[in-house]
């Protein structure tokens, strides 16, 4: 996930919801955390919310999910 542009996608959550990994909203809607490996390489990167795992994420496509649970 790391080299196919994890950062990137991560720096796209933090600012969508501004949260820092390790935090949680205030609504207790959100909470951010990072792994190393959820062991779906072929899919990376790989953004899992609430227990669904979403691949081949870009910066775009991480919008897109998070409005799907808003």
């Amino acid at each position: 996930c790391h080299v196919r542009g994890a950062t990137r996608v991560l720096n796209a959550v933090q600012d969508l919801t501004g949260l820092k990994p390790g935090l949680t909203d205030q609504d207790l809607k959100f909470s951010l955390d990072t792994v190393s490996c959820v062991g779906c390489c072929a899919l990376g990167p790989v953004m899992v919310v609430d227990g669904e795992y979403h691949g081949k994420m870009a910066p775009a496509k991480s919008e897109d999910v998070l409005n799907n649970y808003e």
